[in-house]
């Protein structure tokens, strides 16, 4: 788990440039020994033997080193991160090594690195020492922020304004540990019981800041650090750090004052890794001190509490009678003030079941009224499912017709040929013509003549007409039917209200709570169906639509196949339209005109079924032609019918489910309403016996009130002797082992801290590891800026990975 960190201050100043080369090696030289003291102290880097994903006897060691350049104001300018496992013994290693994948690269080659989620993983065969290095860009919040500030001559200046002018320098750098948050520590609070407290803990941080300080500044004084000379003429100035509490502090103020001339700002370097205050030889010592002020303010404690027990059996009997009054008088205070409480709880309860009662009735009449909706539509449909029936069963009939007329056609035009080919014969053949054209318009009839092709066609009308209209009906029913069922909110509203009631009693009258819970189940399982029905009867609607759409298509195409029967069989046909009534009227009275005519004419007029409809013939084929149209159109329209009659009789089957299911809505509904009468019975008669019962316990606790005033004179002396004596001195222990108690909880808690957080980005598993910070505030002098010379500053840190498994091998060995 990361600490939790605060974020780096904003910048108050320009970057400043480096300082000269020389100088900046020196620095990191001591810097590096620094932290190489500071990793090989540490008592985390114990080494551990590597068990999973390790063959032989292999020790895994991996060490973080984070690397970050800081501008003389303290703001935090990069931060790199350097990465050494070191394997020791014999064997194979395989690691998953949590990392850094930005700017990732290999320090020991140029090979490539396989990470995958955040993980470098690798496999290495060891014999004796192997080392796998990386570095990257360290992109998450440092443990420590550093605040810079400077004063020349008492005057508050930026670290450029200190270039080149003399006096009075004060500089003062702020150290903060930011892993600092609440936890909640338990301790042992003297009496032999534990007690908790919210305090700070952080994950405990030790350190050096090191600056040196060059031959211009002198008189240097400073309250916190160890002065000693360099050498070479300057001041060196280190401060040691304990960035935790109770044993140091979670924030540090250092600094120093000194004369200058020609003034400059000298770098400094601070190097931190986390500890653990328990194990660390530095510390646990100071530790075991607050355990042991805990334990000796728990023994004074002890002490005090059995002096105090036997000083108050003196005066047991006078106590019990006063605790006892004492208890009830404020028990009956507390009855008296909870059914006063409650009785306009109880009286709000009672009027809120009495809403619920009333909605409960509104309920059952909607659910009536949707159940004779949904009867409605069950019947609706299944008068529409009959109607289709009947036009399908009529379709059949209409392509029978319209063979007949075919055949009847073929007559007409084989009696034609023998007219043209026996001209001669003519009067003696017109009797057969006039016969066949007799048959064919007998065939296509008229409306309300049984078995003929125009009535026919007018049935299947006439059926799609009220197909249509119960279609209609049907749709208007179902919308009413979904407009009064609604979708269920109303009950699933009601079935809170009755829960929230069931908790407002249930304390008192949990008989009644199970009641209202019941009740509420039971409206949500109707709330459930309701819903269930609404969505069934959506489809059902959106079906209906459907259905009523193609039904209108196909009455428009039958209104046109019985006008192109007979023009004159409905009034919406087209005046002096075309027809094969018009057409057989026309071929009958053309019979006659052949018979008065010259035979050549005759032969003209009877023509050939090539000539189109100029001649008899050629009218004949056409007339064909139309019946074979008529017929495609029936066969399609006996398709629709059909596809429509299915349609109708899923509606008529989901009508019926719906209108099931409405029908037991109602009857849940009534149930309902009748339930929730008789809690409303029995909410008035609880509110008027809360009433009753609060004015009698009025009356108790006055009563109580007189006793316990009178009881405390028999016991005062005994009291006074046990709280102006004996109890202060077990305050005064239970507070020392409290104190010395939270401060101990505080360092155990650091503890914990450091084992789970002290690293930036976690060891491989099994492996020992560590991590420390070297924090590289930049100084200004002018010079400009030039690299230190990143590639050798990084081998130097990856020495200290080198000489911690040095040292845990010579451990293990």
């Amino acid at each position: 788990m990361r600490p939790t960190l605060i974020r780096r201050r904003a910048a108050a100043a320009r970057r400043p440039a480096p300082v000269g080369r020389p100088a900046a090696r020196r620095r990191a030289v001591a810097a590096l020994a620094a932290l190489t003291a500071l990793l090989v102290a540490s008592p985390s880097l114990a080494a551990a033997p590597f068990a999973a994903g390790t063959d032989g006897d292999v020790v895994v060691t991996n060490t973080e080193t984070v690397q970050a350049r800081l501008d003389a104001s303290g703001m935090v300018r990069e931060a790199r991160v350097y990465e050494q496992l070191t394997f020791t013994g014999s064997g194979s290693a395989r690691i998953e090594n949590p990392v850094s994948e930005r700017g990732l690269r290999n320090l020991d080659g140029f090979g490539a690195l396989a990470v995958d989620d955040g993980e470098l993983r690798t496999s290495v065969d060891v014999d004796g020492a192997e080392r796998v290095r990386t570095v990257s860009d360290f992109a998450g919040e440092l443990p420590l922020g550093v605040d810079v500030t400077y004063r020349l001559d008492g005057e508050t200046v930026s670290p450029r304004e200190v270039l080149g002018r003399s006096g009075l320098l004060e500089v003062r750098y702020t150290v903060t540990n930011l892993t600092a948050r609440d936890d909640s520590v338990e301790f042992a609070d003297g009496t032999g019981g534990t007690g908790s407290e919210t305090a700070e803990t952080v994950v405990p941080m030790v350190g050096q800041l090191v600056t040196t300080l060059p031959p211009g500044f002198t008189a240097v004084t400073s309250d916190e650090a160890n002065i000693s000379g360099d050498g070479r003429g300057g001041t060196r100035l280190t401060y040691q750090m304990t960035l935790f509490p109770p044993i140091g502090a979670t924030s540090l103020e250092l600094g120093y004052t000194a004369r200058i001339t020609r003034g400059v700002v000298p770098p400094a370097t601070i190097t931190a890794l986390p500890v653990s205050p328990l194990t660390s030889a530095s510390f646990k010592g100071g530790s075991a001190s607050y355990a042991s002020g805990a334990q000796s303010g728990a023994d004074l404690a002890a002490g005090a509490l059995e002096l105090d027990a036997n000083l108050l059996r003196l005066h047991d009997g006078a106590q019990e009678l006063l605790g006892g009054l004492v208890q009830l008088r404020d028990g009956a205070a507390e009855l008296s003030a909870g059914l006063a409480e409650a009785a306009p709880g109880a009286d709000t309860l009672a009027a809120g079941l009495d809403t619920a009662h009333d909605g409960a009735v509104e309920l059952a009449d909607g659910a009536r009224q949707l159940d004779t909706g949904a009867a409605r539509l069950a019947d609706g449909g299944a008068r529409l499912d009959a109607g289709l029936a009947s036009a399908g069963a009529a379709v059949p009939q209409l392509l029978g017709g319209l063979t007949q007329l075919d055949a009847g056609l073929v007559r007409v035009d084989a009696g034609l040929a023998q007219l043209s080919g026996s001209i001669g014969l003519l009067p003696e053949s017109m009797k057969p013509l006039h016969d066949g054209v007799a048959s064919v318009r007998a065939a296509v009839g008229a409306v309300g003549t049984p078995k003929t092709l125009v009535d026919g066609v007018d049935r299947v009308r006439t059926g799609l007409g009220g197909a249509v209209t119960g279609l209609g009906t049907a749709r208007a029913g179902s919308a009413g039917v979904s407009t009064l069922m609604g979708t269920g909110e109303d009950l699933t509203g009601a079935a809170a209200a009755l829960r929230s009631a069931a908790a407002a009693v249930r304390a008192d009258h949990p008989g009644e709570a199970d009641l209202l819970v019941t009740q509420a189940d039971v409206v949500d399982a109707r709330g459930a169906s309701l819903a269930r029905a609404s969505a069934t009867n959506a489809a059902v609607l959106a079906g209906l639509d459907k259905v009523l759409t193609g039904l209108q298509g196909a009455g428009s195409g039958i209104v046109e196949i019985e006008c192109g029967l007979d023009a004159a069989s409905l009034p919406v046909c087209p005046v002096g339209g075309r027809s094969v009534m018009t057409g057989l009227a026309q071929l009958d009275g053309g019979i006659d005109q052949v018979a008065a005519g010259v035979i050549g004419k005759v032969q003209g007029a009877v023509g050939s079924p090539a000539d189109g409809p100029t001649t008899l013939r050629g009218g004949v084929g056409a007339a064909r032609a139309g019946v074979g149209q008529l017929a495609t159109g029936g066969r399609t329209l006996a398709g629709g019918l059909g596809e429509l009659a299915t349609g109708a009789s899923t509606l008529r089957g989901g009508a019926t489910t719906l209108a099931q299911g409405t029908d037991r809505l109602s009857a849940g509904a009534a149930e309902l309403a009748g339930g929730t009468q008789r809690l409303a019975s029995g909410a008035d008669e609880l509110a008027a016996g809360i009433g009753r019962a609060a004015d009698g316990s009025t009356l108790v606790a006055d009563g109580l009130v007189s006793a316990a005033d009178g009881a405390p004179a028999l016991v005062d002396g005994a009291r006074r002797l046990s709280a102006e004596g004996t109890s202060l001195l077990v305050e005064r222990g239970k507070d020392t082992a409290g104190d010395y108690g939270v401060k101990y909880a505080v360092i155990e808690a650091g503890a914990e801290r450091a084992a789970a957080e002290g690293m930036a980005f976690g060891a491989p598993e099994g492996a020992a590891g560590a991590t420390a910070y070297s924090l590289e505030i930049a100084g200004v002098d002018g010079t400009g800026a030039r690299n230190l010379g990143r590639g050798i500053a990084a081998l130097a840190l990856f020495g200290i990975g080198a000489v911690v498994a040095g040292l845990l091998g010579r451990r293990t060995a």
